[in-house]
């Protein structure tokens, strides 16, 4: 398995890329959080399941809701001078969960608001994390060629052509007529020729989300505790198509080529989140929680094919190849995360919160589904360590009320997890606003997110050489309603 993940390149046996991806989830909320973002502190509310536990314990009520969502994404890519867009709609159950409200019986004559109060009990799904991408790049290469690639390959992995094993992306490069062996040198070659238009789109879905299950106490109704139980799981495609159109020196001829991977990835795990509020007096809440890594078991599977045309306005030949699949198990531990906030109340009127949370993304850690620690493994743990570091998070919200009305808002920036990279360029920026309405046992709430951040892709990597990359802005606008009911 080792030597076949070294001949598919770079971009596959890099599992610490999908790692990060797996490991910046957030936590999942209802569209009043969605609005505000910063909960550690304040409490009370269903998204508590899944943040701070400890909010359970002011429920003085049991309650219900459910939260559709409407995610919209778009990206702009710069890639070798020219700007390409990209677009991609989705919908789905963003939250549901459910807290029933139990009070503690006391002996006649003691005081109700003193010592345990209350104890209550969550349950609770999030979608914790949207896949829902559509990259797209395009630009004319003036200085080489993805054939570029396939030679350094074949290179560095094979000898002679006869030693090129069949289905090997190598293999492909050679049978398509895109490399050729120099035996003198001992080396492949390229055969394309510059000034080729290179075009890349990456369609990817799926989600993370989890299930929570929850339990959270009330003491002098001024120390609350919690702690939750959480199953996640993980579902992940990605279909990507690379084409390069240009000429074929060697073969003196137009060539188009075709490089498809897929991507499908499926994982479940078990994390636990233990939190407390403090009200040191009724205008004041201060929240602390800690996440436990979720203990992921993943399956992988990948599959490439290269296929190349030759001839400008008709097919004078084609090389097509049967597609490849590669199949890859195994354990993925995410950060320990430590979450703080706190909410300042203005008496029956509203509220200013605040949260931080601190992660250390180089505590991402591989190991063996079937305890063989093999060369893949200790490399992606590798990777990991000179690639990521620690980050912070910052969220603020405020919600003020007017009669029934609730008005909202919040602006959070999540720190970048590069260690090598501008970390001001890769955060991730979040502006958000909301509404709800009160009637009776029944509320709706809707929510506006917006979120920005920025990602590279290269198609393909050269050592040594010019790598061409694609700079990406992605934005993501999504839309939440929550309809709910206390009983």
């Amino acid at each position: 398995m080792v030597a076949i993940v070294a001949a598919t390149g770079e971009l596959h046996a890099q599992y610490s890329g999908d790692a990060l991806r797996f490991s910046q989830s957030q936590s999942g909320a209802n569209a009043r959080f969605k609005a505000i973002g910063a909960q550690t502190g304040i409490g009370g509310d269903l998204s508590s399941i899944g943040a701070n536990p400890a909010g359970l314990g002011l429920f003085t009520r049991s309650e219900f809701s459910f939260t559709p969502e409407f995610n919209s994404y778009n990206s702009e890519a710069e890639y070798l001078g020219q700007l390409t867009s990209g677009k991609k709609d989705q919908m789905s159950l963003g939250h549901a969960a459910v807290v029933w409200h139990s009070k503690v019986s006391k002996p006649k004559g003691a005081k109700l608001d003193e010592g345990w109060i209350s104890f209550n009990f969550g349950l609770g799904y999030n979608r914790t994390k949207a896949y829902t991408d559509n990259i797209l790049f395009t630009g004319t290469n003036p200085t080489n060629s993805i054939a570029d690639y396939y030679s350094q390959l074949a290179t560095v992995n094979y000898g002679a052509p006869s030693t090129l094993p069949a289905g090997t992306l190598e293999r492909m490069a050679y049978d398509n007529y895109l490399i050729a062996y120099d035996s003198a040198n001992g080396d492949y070659f390229p055969e394309t020729d510059v000034n080729n238009v290179q075009t890349k789109n990456d369609i990817r879905s799926g989600s993370q989300s989890e299930f929570n299950f929850a339990f959270g106490a009330n003491y002098s109704n001024q120390f609350y505790i919690g702690a939750s139980i959480g199953i996640s799981n993980i579902n992940y495609t990605s279909a990507a198509n690379y084409k390069e159109r240009g000429f074929n020196v060697t073969e003196n001829n137009d060539y188009d080529l075709s490089y498809r991977q897929s991507q499908i990835t499926k994982g479940s795990g078990v994390n636990a989140k233990l939190g407390v509020i403090y009200r040191p007096i009724p205008a004041i809440r201060i929240g602390a929680a800690i996440e436990s890594p979720t203990w992921y078991t993943i399956d992988d599977t990948y599959s490439e094919v290269l296929d190349t045309k030759y001839g400008k306005n008709r097919v004078d030949s084609q090389f097509l190849n049967q597609e490849e699949y590669y199949d890859f198990s195994y354990k993925l531990r995410t950060p320990l995360k430590f979450s703080g906030g706190m909410g300042i109340f203005f008496n029956k009127q509203g509220f200013i919160s605040a949260d931080i949370d601190y992660l250390d993304y180089s505590g991402i850690s591989f190991s063996s589904a079937d305890n063989n620690p093999g060369d893949v493994i200790l490399d992606n743990n590798r990777a990991v360590l000179n690639n990521y570091k620690s980050a912070i998070n910052y969220r603020i919200g405020t919600e003020y009320k007017i009669e029934k009305f609730m008005l909202r808002a919040g602006y959070g920036i999540q720190g970048s997890p590069y260690k090598n990279l501008d970390k001001e360029r890769f955060k991730t920026t979040v502006y958000s606003g909301g509404l709800g309405y009160r009637f009776n046992s029944y509320y709706v709430d809707m929510a506006y997110q917006n979120m920005v951040y920025n990602s590279d892709i290269k198609p393909y990597t050269l050592n040594p050489g010019v790598t061409p990359a694609a700079l990406i802005k992605n934005n993501r606008n999504n839309i939440f309603l929550t309809v709910g009911k206390r009983f």
